[in-house]
């Protein structure tokens, strides 16, 4: 039996799909072996040599920009990370192509190391990583910049919004590009839509307008995730 066979019929045990998982393995394999006009073992390796090769470059880029940051601080001696996060991220980070997110990983992993990094390491910051574009993270960045430039109380931050013209001209960047990343980060919460408080009262309580996404304000949650993945 051939190594691919033995995989196929491996993947297919353990899946508990009967041959259905064996047929498709093959049938990929037989594919793959059409493409590169190859045997199938030498097909199936071609890719497989391929990916981890593109994998350990990334993990290498990984390593260079973790140690990079580390010595631009000064940092000596570093600490333990839990496998819960460290192996996550070393997982994402060696699949991500794109250097700019890779560097979110990166940052991440630099302060689960940093002893003097005092902010708690979120879990889910993890999976924002996952959810957000480059755009993403460029409006991030930009809002929290314009809210550091204002010096304003960041015990108070979602008083303190930012509209969408600013964002736009800031970033150079369409209103349709501008609320597809507006409600992604909705959606994983680092933003949310500004609320203001208006001067007519109805009862005891001020009537407030909902702003959507005209004009919005940053979370604690985006705040922390700034400061431990992208600042």
């Amino acid at each position: 039996m051939s190594e691919v066979e033995e995989v196929a019929r491996a993947a297919a045990e353990v899946s508990k799909f009967g041959t259905k998982a064996l047929d498709t393995t093959e049938k990929m394999a037989l594919f793959l072996s059409k493409v590169f006009k190859q045997p199938i073992e030498d097909a199936v390796g071609i890719i497989g040599d391929r990916l981890r090769f593109l994998r350990w470059e990334r993990q290498v880029r990984l390593s260079d920009k973790v140690n990079e940051i580390l010595e631009q601080r000064g940092v000596k001696e570093t600490r333990a990370v839990p496998p819960k996060i460290a192996l996550s991220i070393l997982e994402n980070a060696s699949l991500e192509g794109n250097d700019e997110l890779q560097d979110l990983w990166a940052n991440l992993l630099a302060n689960s190391m940093d002893i003097n990094f005092t902010e708690e390491i979120r879990y889910a910051y993890l999976e924002i990583i996952k959810s957000v574009t480059s755009l993403d993270v460029r409006m991030l960045y930009t809002l929290y910049n314009s809210l550091s430039e204002q010096r304003i109380d960041w015990n108070n931050i979602t008083h303190y919004s930012v509209n969408k013209q600013q964002i736009c001209e800031a970033l150079s960047i369409s209103p349709q590009d501008y609320e597809i990343s507006i409600y992604n980060l909705f959606r994983v919460q680092c933003l949310a839509p500004a609320i203001i408080k208006g001067g007519v009262k109805m009862g005891s309580e001020p009537l407030t307008i909902y702003k959507g996404t005209d004009a919005v304000v940053m979370t604690p949650l985006g705040k922390n995730f700034i400061e431990a993945c992208i600042k």
